[in-house]
């Protein structure tokens, strides 16, 4: 009955953690909202679904089949009773210059003694405009240490999102709970 309500809650709380990617403090704050108000969409359901003949079996059914329902599951009831959710942060960092040669060209050549035998010199260079300095690029990406996929945290909560919204579908179709 509420789930739909949850479900947007979690959605409002993974955008601020994609603003706040920068900031470690705020996008870990937000996480812990978001596991929060996403497990809370699991609580909804299996509470109306108990009250239904084999409910409970197709809500335990449902958790044991997703890898990332149950691992989400987990994590929030340790972010909640044992000790706060800290994902690893990694660092990418992107640098670009351009090395820009001049329009003039020496040519000298030498003798096994040193002499110079053939010397060529092209114009002077001409003062080359300036290009604009290309800024460093960081991108961060956080990770939990204990997920055995390739996904970085902001992927996996897409997809935990989306999980969700399929099994609150698949529920209201079966008739396990309202909608």
């Amino acid at each position: 009955m509420h789930e739909r309500k949850k479900i947007r809650e979690a959605k409002y709380f993974y955008s601020r953690m994609v603003q706040e990617q920068r900031n470690r403090d705020d996008f870990t704050y937000n996480l812990s909202a978001f596991l929060s108000s996403a497990r809370s969409v699991l609580q909804y359901a299996l509470t109306e679904a108990e009250t239904k003949t084999a409910g409970k079996r197709w809500y335990n059914d449902c958790i044991s089949a997703s890898p990332v329902l149950k691992f989400f599951k987990d994590k929030r009831d340790i972010n909640i009773h044992t000790e706060p959710i800290e994902p690893k942060a990694h660092y990418e960092l992107t640098l670009t210059e351009s090395i820009q040669l001049s329009e003039s060209l020496s040519i000298t050549v030498r003798d096994k003694n040193g002499n110079i035998k053939y010397q060529y010199s092209s114009d002077e260079p001409k003062p080359k405009p300036k290009k604009p300095e290309t800024p460093a690029v960081t991108e961060i990406r956080y990770r939990f240490a204990d997920w055995s996929g390739s996904e970085d945290v902001l992927t996996l909560c897409k997809k935990y999102i989306q999980e969700l919204e399929d099994m609150i579908k698949d529920a209201v179709d079966t008739g396990f709970i309202s909608g």
